[in-house]
C-alpha cells in the first residue's frame, strides 16, 4: 500500500474512531503480559491481540492512548505478525495496524510492544496506608489508557494477564490462577479467563494484600484481598460474600466465572463489578458489614453487565437497574418485607427528585458523558422497572423472566427490546406499552388524588398531571369491622373516577398498600 494513500486513510478514520466502537474488529483473546516497577510509573507490555477482521473494506484499527503534552500515554515500539514486521501508525487515541497479505478467513493475531505511563485506567498510586498501588478502573471506556483493545463493551473477549511485579506484591486479575513464579526480585502471576468479558470489567489489581478465604460455594473457593493493617475489618464485610453467592446461584442461575474474588482497592466507585474479581473503595469495608447491599449490588453484576451484558451504553439499565432490584429482593429475602418495602419506598425518592433536574428517559441516546448515565435512572428507575413488571405477572413469572433471559444472553449481548421479548414470550401477551412508557419516555405518574368517604361509600377521584400513563393502581379500604377490602384500579385516561360502597362504615383508604408504583403525589 502507498505512503500517501495509507496515511490519506488514516486521517480520514481517526477523527471519528477515537474512543469509539470499532464495528469491523471482533477480538477473541488478549494476551496482556504486563510489567510494572516501584522506579517509576512507566509500564511495559508485550500483548497479542487475536480478533477477526469483519470489514476489509475498513482499517484495522483498536483504542489506544496515544502520548500527550506531558509525556504521558502509550508508545508503541513494534507490531508483528507470524514473526514479520507489521505497519502501524499511532495518532489521536487510535491504532492502525496495516498487514500486507490479508488473511482468507479474516483471522489474524497481532504481537504488540510498547510502554508509558497510564493517563487512566490503570492507576498507579497509594491506598490509605501510603502503600504504593496498581488498580485498574476501566469502567466505561478507560481500558485503552494502557492496554490495546476495541474499547466497547459489545466486543467481548477472552483474557490472560501475564504480571510482572516486585516481590513484595500480590497480583489478582480476572479468571483462574495459573501460576506464580519467583525469580530474583520479581514474582510473576499468570491469571486466565475462558469466559468472554468486556474492556470494562477486565483489571489487575497490584498490591500488598493479605489473602484471606471467605468460603466456597459449589467447591469455588471465595476470596478476600485486603490491606493488612485493616484486615480483620475488611475481611469481616467480605465474609459475607459466599452466603450472597449463593442466594443469587438459586435465584438466577449457576455462575459462569472461574472464581470470585473480593478486592480492598482504590477504584473511584464504591464497587466495581470487575469479572469474578471486584473491587470496592477502600473505605467501604470497615468492618461494621454496612457494605452488604454493596456486596449484593456487584455480585449481581456477574451475571447481568459481565456475562449478558448491554449492547450499547443507553441501555444501561440492563444491568444497574438488574442489580439494583435484584439487590433489593436479597433484602426482601433476609431482612424481611418492611425493609424491602423501606428500600424501594428510598429508591422511588431519588427517581422523582432527579426527574426535576434531569428530564430524559431510562434509554438515553442523549447523554453528554458516559459517566452521566450513572444516575438513579439507570439504577433506580430501572430498578422500578422490574418492580413494576413483578407486580404486574407475579413472583413465579417474574422469575422465570430473568432466568430465561440470562440464560439467553449470557457470554453475549442485548438491548432493551431483547428483554421485552423474553418478557412477551414467558408471559405469552404484548409489553409494549409498559415498555415504551416506563424506559423510552421520560417522566413518571405525577398525581392528584382525592378520596372522600363517609359512612360507608368510598368517591375516589385519580388526576394525572403532565401527561398519560397506563398502570394498575392498588387501593387498601380499613373499615370498622370485616377485613381490610382491596381494589385494584387500572388507570388509563386523564382522570379516573370510582365510587365503592363497603358492608361497614370507612375508617381509612391506603393508596399504593404494596408501594408497586412508581410514582409522585402533587396537589
Amino acid at each position: 500500500m502507498k505512503p500517501n494513500f495509507l496515511f490519506g486513510f488514516v486521517l480520514f478514520w481517526t477523527a471519528s474512531l477515537c474512543n469509539a466502537q470499532i464495528e469491523q474488529i471482533d477480538v477473541r483473546h488478549y494476551k496482556i503480559d504486563l510489567s510494572v516497577n516501584d522506579n517509576s510509573d512507566t509500564i511495559e507490555v508485550l500483548e497479542t491481540i487475536s480478533f477477526s477482521h469483519l470489514d476489509e473494506k475498513k482499517p484495522i484499527v483498536f483504542n489506544l492512548k496515544s502520548v500527550n503534552k506531558n509525556g504521558a500515554g502509550m508508545s508503541v515500539s513494534k507490531i508483528t505478525s507470524n514473526d514479520k514486521i507489521v505497519q502501524f501508525f499511532h495518532d489521536n487515541d487510535s491504532l492502525y495496524v496495516f498487514i500486507e497479505t490479508p488473511s482468507e478467513d479474516h483471522y489474524y493475531e497481532l504481537n504488540i510492544s510498547f510502554k508509558g505511563v497510564p493517563i487512566d485506567g490503570l492507576v498507579i498510586g497509594e491506598n490509605k496506608f501510603g502503600k504504593r498501588t496498581f488498580f485498574g478502573d476501566n469502567w466505561p471506556n478507560r481500558a485503552h489508557n494502557w492496554f490495546v483493545c476495541n474499547d466497547h463493551l459489545s466486543d467481548k473477549a477472552s483474557v490472560e494477564f501475564i504480571v510482572h511485579a516486585p516481590q513484595k506484591y500480590t497480583v489478582v486479575a480476572n479468571g483462574a490462577l495459573i501460576s506464580v513464579l519467583k525469580r530474583r526480585k520479581v514474582k510473576t502471576f499468570h491469571y486466565f479467563t475462558m469466559v468472554p468479558i468486556p474492556t470494562k470489567v477486565m483489571v489487575v489489581g497490584i498490591a500488598e494484600f493479605n489473602l484471606e478465604v471467605s468460603g466456597a460455594v459449589e467447591g469455588m473457593l471465595v476470596q478476600s484481598f485486603t490491606y493488612p493493617e485493616r484486615k480483620k475489618e475488611a475481611a469481616k464485610d467480605l465474609s459475607l460474600a459466599p452466603a450472597i453467592l449463593d442466594f443469587y446461584i438459586s435465584y438466577i442461575a449457576p455462575y459462569e466465572f472461574e472464581k470470585l474474588d473480593n478486592v480492598q482497592s482504590t477504584t473511584r466507585f464504591g464497587g466495581m463489578e470487575n469479572a469474578g474479581c471486584i473491587f470496592y473503595d477502600e473505605d467501604a469495608l470497615n468492618g461494621t458489614q454496612s457494605a452488604e447491599n454493596l456486596i449484593a449490588h456487584e455480585i449481581v453484576h456477574q451475571w447481568f453487565g459481565n456475562s449478558a451484558t448491554e449492547k450499547d451504553w443507553p441501555h444501561l439499565w440492563l444491568s444497574e437497574g438488574f442489580a439494583t432490584y435484584l439487590t433489593n429482593i436479597y433484602i426482601e429475602e433476609t431482612k424481611g418485607d418492611l425493609a424491602f418495602k423501606a428500600q424501594l419506598i428510598q429508591d422511588r425518592n431519588k427517581v422523582v427528585n432527579f426527574d426535576k433536574r434531569y428530564h430524559h428517559p431510562v434509554v438515553d441516546v442523549h447523554y453528554k458523558s458516559l459517566m452521566d448515565l450513572l444516575n438513579p435512572n439507570s439504577y433506580q428507575k430501572g430498578g422500578w422497572v422490574l418492580h413494576m413488571l413483578r407486580a404486574e405477572i407475579g413472583d413465579e413469572l417474574f422469575q422465570k423472566c430473568i432466568q430465561t433471559y440470562y440464560r439467553k444472553y449470557s457470554r453475549s449481548n442485548a438491548n432493551s427490546k431483547d428483554f421485552q421479548n423474553i418478557v412477551e414470550e414467558v408471559c405469552d401477551r404484548n409489553f409494549s406499552v409498559f415498555f415504551n412508557q416506563w424506559l423510552q419516555r421520560a417522566g413518571h405518574p405525577k398525581l392528584q388524588i382525592n378520596s372522600n368517604f363517609e359512612n360507608r361509600k368510598l368517591s375516589l377521584e385519580i388526576n394525572q398531571k403532565e401527561g398519560v400513563f397506563s398502570f394498575p393502581i392498588k387501593v387498601d379500604i380499613k373499615c370498622t369491622e370485616g377485613p381490610t377490602i382491596r381494589r385494584t384500579i387500572r388507570i388509563t385516561q386523564e382522570t379516573t373516577r370510582k365510587d365503592i360502597v363497603t358492608s361497614y362504615p370507612i375508617t381509612e383508604v391506603i393508596i399504593d398498600p404494596e408501594v408497586e408504583l412508581l410514582y409522585e403525589l402533587v396537589k
